[in-house]
């Protein structure tokens, strides 16, 4: 074993040892640490762990025995959740009632925290192995602060609810499924929204995962701490009996103060003083808002908003231009807009009406606040967005969410292909079969002739030499850029017609930079709207991978186009047509 090799081993598991430390330990000082529970239990929970990771990739095995082809949100959401929250976290649950259970000193709450913890933080560092030794110290680095900590937060959510489910079995001897249950459902949800996120390279997508890790991490933290309480070893006080519930003073409030703030839902509830109340309203707001503001976006600055979701890997569908149009035509910001206003009187009256008669929430015992306005609220949350997911999602997808480039996905083991990219040429929507008469050309297509600067090369098929291997760039890496390529081109193909075409032409730099993209008009039968959706496409690719070693810049001429032979002897566009690809790389000239 090399030294880089265990280098990378010890920082594949440092994140989950220091972790597993703050977890096991009870801090009673800085300069005072106890571990209360002996250290042995604790290590056989972390090799429970590591045995629910093989358990995981097992059962994943035998799921992906077929790939799993992903073309819209939805299936994307069910794989996660199922086939990878259900399968891992699935795994925990298993390894904790059969090698944990029945282990004397598991006795408190807290237990079941510090158990599973340690069983999510070895399964994550035996998971976290592979990849580092795959892929290297910088995703170390972002494990260590994302997936390394999530298997140890779901470990608390989890051990929360079967900690509280053994104390109370200890006590009276009944099995409590109910609980048990319930905390292997919130852990598989949890997990299923972390990797829904993890698999999406959009800029929401990102956002959202932070967010969703800081939820993860608040909850974990006050489960830790809630279950402490609960634990006598763990310096709590154990069960105690419900202290009967005294409303506390009211605090008069300025009703048309109330109101004015309750425009906007929540807020004037918060005024009050019903702060439950509030953010159960403030979220039906922002709901409300968000939607009228893509919806609005979408209306007013088509063009825009189809580049900045063709860079985030979404399109609006196979005929983008023609759903914007129909959805300007619809009253869509109309109803938003009366929906919006409409919740914002009945926030201004709520506030308004509760600042009046000082019958304010708080003064009644916290189980029993939930009234019928919240209840509205979580129920006209839950199906706007329902609305918006059904009406959105399948849109919200390459090639429409339906057909076109499936998402393949292999858990746990590390890809080795490169990308995963297939052998399909990316001028046509559906690819077409590797045996075409372009193929067959390409085996005879030579070096190109010698231009003066600033002019374009048209390729000139003579005597049969192997193209791109005579201008120094491997059949490989013309494969991902046809990959890289397919990534980004929907927007394109779902705008131009089928005896349409564009030809760009693009500079590489060693390093991979994309640079001098620029659309060759003469040589193109696209509208300059569509061809720049061309450009576009491969602007988005920056940066690639960088060039094979050797290779200085290249010049690339793409010709986007339906896969046929273009009808025009002797134009670059025909002698292109010819090629594997619809592409031409040589050495850029200085």
């Amino acid at each position: 074993m090399t030294p880089t090799t265990i280098l990378l081993i010890l920082s594949a598991i440092a994140p989950a040892l220091v972790l597993l430390g703050l977890v096991s330990l009870h801090i009673r000082k800085p300069w005072d640490l106890v571990l209360p529970r002996p250290w042995w239990m604790i290590l056989w929970a972390v090799v429970a762990g590591v045995v629910s990771a093989y358990l995981a990739l097992v059962a994943e095995e035998a799921l992906f025995i077929a790939p799993w082809t992903i073309t819209s949100l939805g299936a994307l959401a069910f794989f996660t959740l199922f086939a990878v929250g259900l399968a891992e976290e699935g795994a925990k649950y298993i390894v904790m009632r059969g090698m944990l259970w029945r282990l004397k000193p598991f006795s408190e709450p807290y237990d079941g925290v510090l158990l599973a913890a340690a069983v999510g933080l070895g399964f994550g560092a035996a998971e976290n192995i592979k990849y580092v030794l795959n892929l290297g110290f910088e995703t170390a680095l972002i494990r260590a602060v994302t997936a390394v900590p999530l298997h140890g937060m779901l470990g608390v959510i989890l051990g929360a609810y079967l900690g509280r489910a053994k104390a109370l079995e200890l006590a009276d001897g009944k099995t409590r499924w109910g609980l048990m249950f319930g905390g292997l459902a919130w852990a598989i949800i949890g997990h299923g929204i972390y990797n829904f996120l993890a698999f999406q390279s959009n800029p929401l997508a990102e956002a959202l995962l932070w967010v969703c890790l800081g939820v993860t991490a608040v909850i974990s933290w006050r489960l830790i701490l809630w279950t402490r309480s609960l634990s006598p070893t763990w310096g709590g006080t154990g069960e105690l009996a419900p202290v009967p519930f005294i409303p506390p003073v009211v605090t008069p409030r300025t009703p048309w103060v109330a109101a004015g703030l309750g425009l906007l839902p929540g807020i004037g509830q918060m005024y009050n003083g019903e702060w439950q109340k509030g953010w159960s309203l403030l979220g039906v707001s922002l709901v409300n808002i968000v939607s009228f503001a893509v919806v609005w976006l979408l209306i007013a600055f088509p063009l825009e908003s189809l580049f900045v979701l063709l860079s985030w890997g979404l399109t609006l569908g196979d005929k983008p231009e023609e759903f914007l149009l129909l959805l300007g035509d619809t009253p869509v910001l109309w109803i938003l807009g009366s929906l919006m206003i409409s919740f914002s009187l009945i926030g201004a009256w709520d506030a308004y009406r509760t600042a009046l008669s000082q019958n304010f929430d708080y003064r009644v015992a916290p189980p029993f606040r939930e009234r019928f306005i919240q209840s509205v609220s979580f129920a006209y949350s839950g199906h706007l967005l329902l609305v918006l997911l059904l009406t959105f999602v399948p849109l919200l997808m390459p090639n429409g969410g339906g057909g076109g480039e499936p998402l393949e996905f292999e858990i746990v083991q590390a890809p080795t292909t490169l990308n995963g990219h297939k052998e399909t040429p990316e001028g046509t929507p559906q690819g077409a079969a590797k045996e075409t008469k372009r193929e067959k050309i390409a085996q005879k297509i030579p070096d190109p002739p010698k231009k003066e600067k600033g002019t374009v090369p048209v390729p000139q098929p003579e005597e049969p030499v192997q193209a791109q291997q005579a201008q120094g760039i491997p059949r490989s890496y013309t494969d991902y850029l046809s990959w890289k390529i397919r990534q980004f081109h929907d927007l394109y193909f779902s705008q131009v017609n089928p005896d349409e075409y564009t030809v760009i032409r693009y500079v590489i730099a060693q390093d991979g930079t994309v640079l001098e993209v620029e659309v060759l008009p003469e040589s193109s039968t696209t509208p300059p709207v569509i061809a720049e959706l061309a450009a576009e496409t491969i602007r988005d690719m920056d940066p690639l991978d960088p060039l094979p070693p050797g290779t200085g810049t290249v010049e690339v001429l793409e010709l986007f186009w339906g896969g046929a032979t273009i009808a025009k002897p002797g134009s670059l566009e025909e002698r292109l047509s010819l090629l594997p690809d619809g592409r031409w790389i040589q050495p850029l000239q200085n």
